[in-house]
């Protein structure tokens, strides 16, 4: 299998602006969103109950937020590890900094070693050949929200 992907103009923001004004870009072609109960159904295939199943990620989930809101860091084998990852408003002194100045934090994965080899192994495949309709023909718009 591939993933399939579209090109799309879009505003060049590189070194060679000025020469190339838009520039195409690889856009991934998202096909079905495979839900949960699909997992539990394709994992009890393997001869585990999906009941089974859906206690254990219950209690992962359970176990990621008591393990991240300790600052630890979680490894969950092959699949990757999981961590915190925190941004603040600056402060010139720290007395002036509080715990109020610090964002929410976002959880940061980075995939171990069973997902980088599927990435790597990942193959690409064209789909569409217009360059600047997003499926609704309406020339130049991409799925991307607009910022005005």
């Amino acid at each position: 299998m591939s993933v399939k992907y579209r090109l799309v103009e879009r505003i060049n923001l590189g070194k060679d602006q000025e020469e190339n004004p838009k520039k195409l870009y690889a856009q991934p072609i998202y096909s079905d969103l495979v839900g949960f109960e699909e997992l539990l159904g394709e994992i009890s295939e393997a001869g585990i109950p999906s009941n089974q199943v859906k206690g254990v990620a219950d209690r992962m989930v359970h176990l990621f937020r008591k393990h991240l809101a300790a600052g630890r860091r979680v490894q969950f084998g092959e699949f990757g590890n999981f961590r915190y990852g925190l941004g603040s408003t600056g402060s010139v002194t720290e007395e002036e900094f509080s715990t109020s100045m610090i964002k929410t934090p976002r959880i940061i994965f980075s995939p171990g070693s069973a997902l980088r080899k599927a990435r790597k192994d990942t193959s690409f495949e064209k789909k569409e050949v217009s360059t600047t309709t997003n499926g609704n023909d309406k020339p130049g718009e991409d799925d991307r929200p607009v910022i005005e």
